[in-house]
């Protein structure tokens, strides 16, 4: 029986190394802070950098300020409730953020705040699918990547994504016009 291959590649970003991996399809299935993952099934895992090429290439013009939509194929696994919070956040226009509740309510259940926040740290894709852009009702920016960062520096890898979006630093006309507006960018709240 052959096994599910996956192509991986470590991608060193300025908010540290970034591991990704893809399909043999070329669908992006995971970017982590870390190497380590469970496959839901058995695979067989090949370092190819090549096979992650457009994923790296599109991320390092994304950190360049080049690039504020992604445009990849993605294989992602989760429940219909983190599907769904997924796909939302993938609406979200670059240079925005949401709180947890007004995500919930974006979903059409308004009180599922808490069940948003467990769907985001779930993310399988971060940055692609922009879950920095989350952040708590009471203010600041709350934590980023908590379980996956062993360092514990989520919070400064948010806040640097979160200024790279920032509006003053952002190409003009970077919001694309069919996504809806939220609030504005993280430097405005207080926190």
């Amino acid at each position: 029986m052959d096994l599910p291959r996956i192509y991986c590649h470590r991608f060193d970003s300025p908010i540290g190394p970034l591991h990704i991996a893809v399909s043999r399809h070329g669908e992006l299935l995971r970017i982590g802070m870390t190497e380590e993952h469970d496959w839901p099934e058995p695979v067989v895992i090949e370092q190819n950098k090549f096979a992650c090429g457009e994923v790296e290439y599109q991320l390092t013009q994304y950190f360049r300020g080049e690039r504020t939509r992604f445009d990849l194929p993605l294989q992602l696994q989760g429940t219909p409730f983190q599907q769904a919070v997924w796909e939302r956040l993938r609406r979200l226009p670059y240079g925005s953020t949401i709180t947890y509740g007004e995500l919930a309510l974006k979903i059409g259940n308004r009180w599922a705040a808490r069940a948003v926040g467990g769907a985001v740290a779930r993310n399988p894709v971060p940055i692609i699918v922009p879950c920095h852009r989350v952040v708590p009702k009471t203010g600041g920016i709350g934590a980023y990547a908590l379980h996956s960062i062993p360092d514990g520096s989520g919070a400064a890898s948010k806040r640097f994504l979160l200024d790279l979006e920032a509006p003053d630093t952002q190409p003009s006309g970077s919001a694309s016009a069919d996504t809806e507006p939220t609030q504005p960018a993280a430097d405005s709240i207080a926190g």
